[in-house]
């Protein structure tokens, strides 16, 4: 098993709704369970249901873990910021920051300079990300009256995008490299078909840290048994949306309450992989992924 960080430089605007119909409003990074599902779809279209199926079972075997994909700008990498009460920086207890450079959280840094959401090591001009929106017109078919309604984008800097972690076994590495390159192409989030969501990626090894006794998640989290117990500092979210198939019309996920990113556990949890096929979707077995990607807590 090898570490992989990947930053992705978007080519084009991305949306990420969260909420079902309405689209002026996007997200701004990208959770565990949206990657795993374009990784998981891209699969499929390279190398059919069979070499898919074969994947999944790797996944299940834990031979396959992927984080959310946070904001980078030029060379720092935001982490989510960690939910605990038991502050030891002034700037948990400002409200605004949401993600924190990994310098700082790494006390490599003791140097705060907070840009939008963010609070980095160093002072940067400029911005992370823009929301923008954009006008789209549906029209009647038995009328031919208009309706105007307006898309909500999230267009990130030059010098900016997101990142992630990804943990991945080598029998199956170059695959799933295959999968993320044609992901580029294909798109993260919705409306891809006006072409939000394509990217570049870059990719690099690194070592993976040992786990201590307090460790911060950097996926959405759907506990096994009560693991939920170990958690001394989270939040909760609401997760839902749609299943999307290259087989057949998409159908809607359940509701799931997970874990956020940034919640704190005391010892190591492993989360879960839920069957979420809907009734009558008989094609293919849908999961809702939950599996823990946890770094050491500083």
């Amino acid at each position: 098993m090898k570490r992989h960080r990947i930053k992705l430089k978007f080519k084009t605007p991305i949306h990420l709704g969260y909420k079902e119909g309405i689209y002026n409003i996007t997200e701004t990074i990208v959770h565990s369970d949206t990657l795993f599902s374009g990784i998981t779809n891209c699969y499929a279209l390279l190398f059919g249901k069979e070499k898919t199926q074969e994947f999944l079972t790797k996944v299940f075997e834990g031979k396959f873990f992927v984080s959310s994909a946070f904001y980078y700008i030029g060379d720092e990498f935001l982490f989510p910021k960690p939910l605990v009460n038991n502050c030891y920086m002034d700037y948990k207890k400002n409200k605004r920051i949401k993600y924190v450079s990994e310098k700082i959280l790494k006390k490599e840094s003791d140097q705060g300079y907070i840009l939008q959401n963010a609070l980095l090591s160093k002072e940067v001009r400029g911005f992370i990300y823009k929301i923008e929106e954009r006008p789209r017109v549906t029209v009647d078919r038995w009328t031919s009256e208009s309706n105007i309604y307006y898309t909500a984008c999230c267009r990130f800097s030059e010098n900016s995008g997101l990142w992630f972690y990804m943990d991945v076994d080598e029998e199956i590495v170059d695959d799933v490299f295959a999968a993320l390159r044609l992901l580029g192409d294909e798109g993260l989030g919705g409306m891809r078909t006006y072409g939000y969501g394509s990217f570049e990626l870059e990719s690099w090894e690194e070592d993976i840290e040992n786990l201590k006794e307090v460790n911060l998640l950097l996926s959405l989290f759907l506990p096994k048994d009560d693991e939920w117990k170990k958690f001394v500092g989270y939040q909760i979210v609401e997760r839902t949306g749609y299943i999307f198939s290259p087989y057949e019309r998409t159908k809607k996920h359940k509701v799931y309450r997970m874990f956020e990113e940034g919640s704190v556990v005391q010892g190591v949890v492993q989360g879960d992989i839920f069957d979420d096929t809907p009734k009558g979707f008989e094609v293919h077995k849908t999961f809702k992924y939950g599996r823990a990607f946890l770094v050491p807590y500083a």
